[in-house]
């Protein structure tokens, strides 16, 4: 079978292969467990290979996913505590691992070799970002990052629901609005940063609470649910692809952009409605 690829630049790169491990042919045995000389088709296989042939499968699983996913999110989530009691103090340090985070996952996701400890080191850069920018939210909008989480877990849930219904597929086309719209919110909050810097002023469509800002906002938010859907299609193929056990750690890190993704624009769209 030809190697597995999908348009989802976060699973792209590496790559797996779908062949399913064939078991050795099984000698015919007779009494006591030998092998017959000359012997044709294989009959009743030794104890042993018995044992062999019904092993556990060593491909990816839904439990491996789960797992990885966890662990990451667990990372994610200390190092937020962290970033949420510090950002008063240090407000830079969310802008600092913001970059730090935005510069690794392109090398994560074009690269090659899986490298799970940067994946890991990704998990805690976004973690910090996360908890510092949600502290900010907070702060100025108080009450508000609850709502955010709560909606991100709704989101998560209705497009898994929509996944296993067959109403929403993952398709090419699909792939190439998420993840160009992906790369236009990326270009557009770093193009805000930088007239802020420059000018002190603003990106009106991207922080004003007017109509148009807030419908851009929803069409971001739906955007980037649509990337939940992606994620659950090649986690899907991998397994039935018998892709191995450490793609769990790539599956794990593109749920992950994903969930920040989302809770990032639910704030901001929350933030507009509050405005």
């Amino acid at each position: 079978m030809a190697e597995m690829r999908s348009s989802n630049p976060v699973f792209s790169r590496g790559g797996f292969t779908g062949r399913h491990p064939q078991p050795a042919p099984v000698p015919e045995y007779g009494a006591g467990g030998y092998p017959l000389p000359g012997a044709g088709a294989p009959l009743t296989p030794a104890p042993e290979q018995l044992a062999g042939l019904y092993r556990a499968p060593s491909g990816l699983t839904v439990d491996d996913v789960v797992m990885h996913t966890l662990g990451l999110f667990a990372v994610a989530a200390i190092t937020g505590a962290a970033g949420w009691a510090i950002a008063p103090a240090a407000p830079m340090v969310g802008f600092v691992a913001m970059f730090a985070a935005l510069a690794l996952s392109f090398v994560i996701s074009f690269s090659r070799r899986l490298r799970p400890s940067l994946i890991v080191v990704f998990a805690a850069l976004e973690g910090l970002f996360v908890g510092a920018v949600s502290r900010y939210f907070e702060d100025a909008y108080s009450g508000i990052v609850l709502p955010a989480l709560l909606g991100t877990g709704l989101v998560f849930v209705a497009m898994l629901v929509a996944y296993r219904s067959g109403r929403l597929r993952a398709t090419p086309r699909m792939a190439r609005i998420v993840y160009g719209s992906l790369l236009g919110v990326i270009l557009l909050g770093l193009s805000d940063l930088v007239i802020r810097a420059v000018s002190g002023s603003h990106l009106p469509v991207i922080n004003d609470a007017s109509p148009l800002g807030i419908l851009f906002s929803v069409a971001v938010l739906v955007v980037a649910s649509l990337q939940f859907i992606l994620d659950f299609d090649y986690i899907e193929r991998a397994i039935a692809s018998g892709a191995p056990r450490e793609e769990s750690w790539r599956a794990a890190f593109g749920l992950l952009v994903g969930f920040v993704w989302v809770y990032l624009e639910m704030l901001r769209l929350l933030s507009k409605l509050r405005g």
